[in-house]
């Protein structure tokens, strides 16, 4: 048995929580290596370290002379950590001169950006490594460029080239235990390139799948991961196993718990991970794995508020018979670089769906329809930007979407909610409910009731 062990910025955000990594580690000898993340709050008011080295970056950039506040607040956090770990202060500086010389010596935005940005988890692992050692543990700290974690910039996100995995292995036989820093690896010219926020848990199953692992721990400040929101229900259902698309359809449609893109690595492996808790090693967990075999007991999986969404409705006589239509209006998007989620048509009409925090700006919008309005001769275009999405996912949908459709509907009407799209995932295995923002919070209250107190399915 190997495993990778991954731990989140709640698992790491202080002394105390990295002496509990340690304690883990310590007693589960089959843990080969662990992919670390920045410091995350240890407080309801604290500020990610994350955070914090995006601020440097921006009064940096501003010319402001707050970006000394900015570094010695990440300063500060590191050394806190250090002396309660009773670790030698003078990594500490190393640390300062690495910002400094990322200021000083990177002349492009982009790549001073996400080395600025990179340095939180990387820090931390340096940190970590240094403090296994010292308690006995045979560990050594690896920075993604020589474990191999080889990245291109695509499409604005950061693509793993597949060299990576054979690069990676080269290290599956190592005796030591390997300490890597999470959510960045290193493009061809040797540029440090991130990942989208959450990215850690991508590192660790790229170095999974690499290791030949058996398993992919990762580790947070949850026991499960849970049918629906815990801060919006009280004791919501925890979910003991899940599919790796059914993961990617939750994590993708607001549950943020594990980053959508980290299941990608593993789709062609038979490696299982489980989502375990920091704080109670050994008490829940929930496991996603390629198939799921209790889809009968519980079809679905979870419900999801997704967030607000922007309808734009164009009608048009005869539309239906105009070849390329569609296309001709999704180029608009593609050419102001919006990506749409959702496109449900009738014979002269159709609806783009998109997610509003695309087009906050009212300009972008004013935008949208002028470069829509001289491009086709409307009847009527018609916004509304009121939209807010619930995503209902489960795998045993696809056998119960007519019975799901008219029970979910009922559940709406009875407690006068009027849905103004209802959309069934082309895999079959998802439903996306649009609702007027305001109904939101009693929408999803009386699914979820249905769902997993009634047992409606």
């Amino acid at each position: 048995m190997k495993k990778t062990a991954k731990f989140g910025g709640s698992s790491v955000a202080n002394a105390n929580q990295i002496k509990k990594l340690t304690n883990i580690v310590k007693n589960d000898k089959d843990i080969r290596a662990i992919i670390v993340s920045a410091p995350g709050k240890r407080f309801k008011a604290d500020i990610k370290v994350t955070d914090l080295l995006i601020n440097l970056y921006k009064d940096y950039k501003q010319d402001s002379p707050s970006y000394i506040n900015s570094l010695d607040q990440i300063i500060l956090r590191y050394k806190d950590i250090a002396k309660e770990l009773d670790l030698d202060l003078r990594i500490i500086d190393s640390f300062k001169d690495t910002l400094i010389g990322f200021l000083k010596n990177i002349d492009d935005d982009f790549y001073l950006e996400n080395a600025i940005k990179s340095a939180g988890e990387d820090f931390n692992a340096r940190l970590i490594a240094v403090y296994l050692e010292k308690v006995g543990l045979e560990a050594k700290y690896i920075s993604p460029k020589d474990l191999g974690i080889r990245l291109e910039y695509s499409l604005n996100d950061a693509k793993i080239l597949d060299i990576s995995y054979d690069l990676i292995k080269k290290y599956e036989n190592c005796k030591e235990i390997l300490v890597i820093p999470g959510f960045f690896g290193y493009n061809d010219e040797g540029y440090r390139l991130t990942f989208s926020r959450g990215g850690s848990d991508i590192t660790g199953s790229m170095v999974a799948r690499g290791l030949s692992c058996d398993i992919y721990e990762n580790y947070t400040d949850m026991t499960y991961i849970y049918s629906a929101n815990p801060n919006m229900f009280y004791n919501p259902a925890p979910i003991k196993n899940i599919s790796y698309a059914e993961m990617r359809e939750l994590s993708y449609n607001g549950f943020e718990i594990f980053q959508e893109d980290a299941v990608q690595p593993l789709l062609d492996t038979n490696i299982e991970i489980h989502v375990k808790s920091t704080n109670n090693p050994d008490e829940g967990g929930t496991i996603i794995s390629k198939d799921r075999t209790d889809i009968s007991e519980n079809p679905i999986i979870g419900i999801s508020d997704v967030g607000a969404f922007t309808s734009f409705t164009l009608t048009e006589y005869m539309m239906n018979r105009k070849i390329g239509y569609i296309k001709n209006v999704l180029d608009i998007f593609q050419y102001m670089h919006i990506a749409v989620e959702h496109i449900p048509t009738s014979i002269d009409s159709v609806s783009i769906l998109v997610r509003s925090s695309y087009i906050k700006d009212k300009s972008r919008k004013l935008s949208i329809i002028n470069a829509i309005n001289s491009s086709f001769d409307l009847d009527e275009l018609d916004l509304n930007d009121r939209l807010k999405a619930i995503a209902i996912v489960g795998e045993g949908l696809k056998d119960k979407m007519s019975k799901a459709l008219y029970i979910f509907s009922k559940v709406l009407d009875d407690i006068n909610v009027n849905i103004e799209y209802i959309i069934q995932g082309a895999s079959n295995n998802s439903l996306f409910i649009f609702i007027d923002k305001d109904d939101e919070n009693k929408a999803l209250k009386a699914l979820y009731k249905s769902i997993y107190e009634e047992e409606s399915l």
